[in-house]
């Protein structure tokens, strides 16, 4: 890809990026490499009027070198809802991106690669939802946000691990189906007996979450007894006890936040988050896992850049059919407003 940028410019630029990522290993070398990509970026950004999401689990390179915000899906939506901005590049698996284009259906969004699904997105279909919601009459239907956008439209609540516990808890049904995620099910399953809900689950599983087992967890915890533990939502539930909290990537980060006594954290998660971590908490350690989400790491400096200039195919913005998009704006809405109530 030919960038054209200012040789002194790109000095300066290889210096910000430098002094940022250094105590994440990157050498200078490295940053002198990618200097190019984010300065083009980040000109172009102002440009278009463009605002940069990033997830959690984006390379470093992206969320601290074009990032506007690095946060989990709620955030990302909510970021995009309060925006000004004409387009959005959202840095994140498509089924995330459909959903900041549900927050913010007026403005263009653009995921940089088509290749960006889930592994849980994939686990349901469209008819498997309609099959399970006649074999439950009248239980509500709730989707994890990683779901494709046809799975949202024939259901009733959208949620995040953010804010999912809030919105089953407050729906006024004794019964509740929960899709795709199985882990987070069984935790929801778990938490959710004392209020006298039953939750239905599915069997969907992250291919990330999914390879942690209880021994490898008990074997850290004797080697390690002063280093906190923190489980994503995603990780099976039968874990948890043997760590010191667990949910999304957002309220592990607030953990770390509010902890400041502790000096090191083991991060049972995709490592993204700990790259992250380590750079905004340079004196503490963070341990974190060889998972790596696959989908997530198909976006790149590259095809952000691509976007920018407009080069990227037309399947990269994201576009419904009003019938679709209507169904999931009232679910999502619907969410919105029983979260709102149990504020």
């Amino acid at each position: 890809m030919a960038i054209n940028a200012n040789a002194s410019a790109c000095e300066e630029e290889t210096m910000r990026l430098y002094d940022k990522l250094r105590t994440i290993g990157y050498r200078r070398d490295d940053c002198e490499l990618i200097a190019p990509y984010t300065l083009e970026i980040n000109i172009l950004k102002k440009k278009n009027n463009a605002l940069i999401l990033a997830h959690h689990y984006m390379t470093p390179d992206i969320v601290y070198g074009v990032a506007d915000y690095a946060e989990d899906a709620l955030g990302l939506i909510r970021r995009g809802e309060e925006s000004n901005a004409d387009m959005i590049i959202a840095c994140s698996v498509t089924s995330l991106a459909e959903m900041i284009k549900i927050g913010s259906p007026e403005k263009t969004v653009i995921c940089p690669s088509t290749e960006a699904g889930c592994s849980v997105a994939d686990s349901i279909t469209v008819d498997e939802v309609l099959a399970l919601k006649a074999r439950h009459p009248g239980a509500p239907a709730v989707a994890y946000a990683t779901t494709t956008a046809e799975v949202k439209a024939v259901s009733d609540y959208i949620v995040t691990s953010a804010n999912a516990r809030k919105v089953i808890a407050n729906i006024p049904a004794p019964k509740i189906l929960f899709y795709p995620d199985h882990a987070f099910g069984k935790a929801l399953q778990q938490e959710q007996q004392a209020l006298n809900k039953e939750i239905v689950t599915w069997e969907g599983k992250c291919v990330v979450h999914d390879n942690y087992t209880i021994d490898q967890v008990i074997s850290f915890r004797k080697k390690n007894p002063n280093t906190a533990v923190l489980f994503h939502s995603e990780v099976d539930p039968s874990l948890y006890t043997y760590g010191d909290m667990h949910g999304g990537t957002g309220a592990m980060k607030k953990y770390v936040a509010d902890h400041p006594e502790v000096n090191e954290f083991f991060l049972v998660t995709e490592c993204g988050l700990s790259d992250q971590m380590r750079v905004e908490y340079p004196g503490k350690k963070f341990i974190g896992t060889c998972s790596l989400c696959p989908f997530m790491k198909t976006i790149n400096l590259e095809n952000i850049l691509l976007a920018l200039r407009g080069e990227l195919p037309p399947e990269n913005t994201i576009h419904f059919q009003p019938e679709v998009l209507g169904n999931i704006q009232a679910a999502y809405r619907r969410s919105e407003t029983v979260a709102a109530r149990a504020a």
